[in-house]
């Protein structure tokens, strides 16, 4: 079972995506820290109001942060979530990605960001050259899915004709689609558009959409406790041991705390201050030692 469908971008503007045939429409959301398209929201909801599946898509730089992309992208996509499948778009592009090794990183960091905020495993696009070139196993590792691009010639390709991939692929055993043209033809628009096969049914296509229950996804859980502390701690910016520290508290100081978490092989409490919010260990998980009582 297969489904067929194209991707768009503001060079599609005046198209009703929608009325074109097609099982699904893959819509770029995000560029960067600042760029939105301008018919992004428009075509999304062409999209779900056809009754067709709906991808999400950011388009990475290297002259920007990535959290601050990753956290761009999801406030655009916000009211999609749990509705469209979320994608990186990868490319070769003078100022914005570079396929070098170091681009590897910037991805699989962006694709752990989206998944640690919103529990949803986003999808990586890129070519076949550069699935070939650089050493993605980081990525396979870590389960995500690969939406390849590969065009065997730029011939006019009237109707989704969908066919096998030219080479090979080094890193992914298998693809989950395959943007085969870029010169594809459809009765509602007059221009060229990107064709995609998608490996699976609708079912599929929403399982990579919905968010995954997995314990590997810290949760934060309401306490409203005060601790006294046995020994100095470190209260910090953030849930990590590599946070910046705020203070280093005496034994004896009491903190108040709201809620915690178990994450990165400790457990954590959060504490309210007028400022926003203060972190702290209350002791490594797995071991006797405690910082608290």
């Amino acid at each position: 079972m297969s489904l067929n469908g194209f991707d768009v971008a503001s060079y599609q503007a005046g198209m009703n995506v929608g009325k074109v045939a097609g099982d699904f429409v893959l819509v770029k959301a995000t560029e960067g820290i600042d760029y939105t398209n301008p018919e992004f929201n428009g075509h999304a909801k062409q999209t779900l109001s056809a009754g067709k599946k709906l991808g999400v898509y950011h388009f990475i730089r290297n002259d920007s942060d990535i959290k601050q992309q990753a956290d761009y992208f999801l406030t655009v996509v916000k009211p999609y979530i749990g509705k469209a499948m979320l994608v990186l778009d990868f490319e070769n592009t003078t100022g914005s990605t570079i396929q070098n090794q170091a681009g590897v990183g910037l991805a699989k960091q962006w694709l752990d960001y989206v998944y640690q905020k919103t529990g949803v495993r986003a999808v990586l696009y890129t070519g076949l050259s550069c699935e070939n070139a650089l050493d993605w196993s980081s990525v396979v590792k870590a389960n995500y899915g690969l939406w390849i691009a590969q065009y065997n010639n730029y011939n006019v390709v009237n109707g989704y004709q969908p066919r096998d991939l030219y080479g090979s692929l080094k890193h992914w055993k298998t693809v989950v689609m395959f943007q085969y043209t870029s010169t594809g033809q459809l009765p509602g628009w007059n221009g060229a558009l990107d064709f995609d096969v998608f490996y699976g049914d609708k079912s599929a296509w929403d399982k990579y959409a919905e968010a995954n229950i997995n314990p590997d996804i810290p949760k934060w859980i309401k306490e409203d406790k005060t601790y006294t502390l046995k020994t100095a701690v470190k209260l910090r910016t953030a849930p990590s041991t590599s946070a910046s520290v705020i203070a280093v508290l005496p034994a004896g100081s009491t903190v108040r705390t709201d809620q915690a978490i178990i994450q990165g092989g400790y457990r954590w409490v959060r504490q309210p201050r007028s400022n926003g919010y203060a972190y702290m260990a209350t002791g490594p998980i797995g071991n006797t030692l405690e910082y608290v009582k």
